[in-house]
């Protein structure tokens, strides 16, 4: 099966999103997602169905992964790939918000962290966001333990 590999090209090319944020998605190791990516393990059948919801993929695209055509062959040539992997990364962001919304609303202090990520410049946030992503993922790994 070629989803994981197709899956990748899609997660990278289209959503523009990382593995981890994905493997987070998903609720599944980080190291599990790299192994059906490189196809070193076959993307579980239970997994995909959760995979188009989560991603809001398109059927067209959906199909594509599934089958291990390249993805370009659904792309419409009279949109460009640009727009096409815009309008993806939107209706995905859209989607995510709406799976999130609920966590903002009832979190102010996720709303001031947002809030202040905000105000830094993109360097400096880019530093205050992955000091705290890897204090964050010290703690799940340790609250597993």
């Amino acid at each position: 099966m070629h989803f994981g590999k197709q899956f990748k090209e899609y997660r990278e090319e289209y959503l523009r999103m990382k593995q981890l944020e994905a493997a987070l998605e998903l609720n599944i190791e980080p190291a599990a997602l790299s192994n059906y990516e490189r196809n070193e393990r076959g993307f579980p059948n239970d997994l995909l169905p959760i995979v188009k919801e989560t991603f809001d993929i398109p059927n067209d695209y959906f199909l594509a992964m599934v089958l291990g055509d390249p993805l370009k062959s659904v792309r419409n040539p009279e949109v460009s790939q640009p727009i096409k992997a815009l309008e993806v990364k939107e209706r995905y962001m859209d989607s995510f918000i709406d799976r999130h919304r609920q966590l903002f609303e009832d979190s102010a202090e996720l709303r001031e962290f947002v809030t202040l990520a905000s105000t830094l410049t993109e360097k400096d946030r880019r530093i205050f966001l992955n000091s705290n992503k890897s204090l964050l993922t010290l703690i799940h790994k340790h609250s597993r333990e």
